[in-house]
């Protein structure tokens, strides 16, 4: 039996990011696939887990998904395929906890010398697909969406069906999932078990 989990990056993955999300499912006796979500236009208004906190799952229930969505690209690091619980970042209050159970050593890849996928989007998809698969020994599935990024990922969640959604955000991002209580929202709308939110390395 697979489990499915679709994991929806604002840029690219450092080595801690992927130990942190492989840790998530060291445990797991059935085999795990990874599907990498990934935004071309992670700054503009409608890319991004950070676009997420100013769409509603409203705003966008009417529509459907099209080619222009969800592209792929094949990547020599990845197999790839067409695509809460909150833990590193619960809280400010809860972080320390957190951090003994999920935080790894801090990564050898500096923050600074991580790609952008609005500047180098085929560096985001290589590096952290690669950085995935190292670390969890899994098959990563790498997806690009170039246009509303909730579209896309309410489509990968159906076409995979997936049991499990992990954004990996930046500190600021994750904080405002949390504030706003995204992640329950998303359970159930996306009909998914278990949303994650975790802190990208800074």
């Amino acid at each position: 039996m697979t489990y499915d989990v679709v994991v929806l990056i604002e840029r690219e993955m450092s080595e801690g990011d992927a130990r942190r999300v492989a840790a998530l499912h060291a445990r797991r006796e059935d085999t795990v696939d990874y599907h990498l979500l990934v935004s071309s236009h992670p700054e503009s208004g409608f890319g991004g887990p950070m676009a997420l906190l100013g769409s509603t799952f409203a705003d966008v229930a009417g529509l459907t998904g099209s080619a222009s969505v969800v592209g792929s690209a094949t990547v020599a690091s990845a197999r790839v395929s067409p695509p809460a619980t909150v833990d590193r970042a619960q809280s400010r209050t809860q972080r320390g906890t957190q951090r003994g159970t999920l935080r790894e050593p801090q990564s050898g890849t500096p923050t600074a010398t991580l790609a952008d996928p609005a500047v180098d989007l085929a560096s985001v998809i290589e590096h952290s697909s690669r950085r995935l698969r190292a670390a969890s020994g899994y098959p990563v599935h790498v997806s690009i969406t170039h246009g509303e990024v909730l579209l896309a990922l309410m489509q990968m969640v159906k076409t995979t069906a997936c049991q499990e959604v992990v954004v990996v955000a930046w500190p600021e991002t994750a904080a405002a999932f949390v504030c706003s209580d995204w992640t329950t929202k998303a359970r159930r709308i996306l009909k998914v078990p278990r949303v994650r939110i975790l802190e990208h390395d800074t």
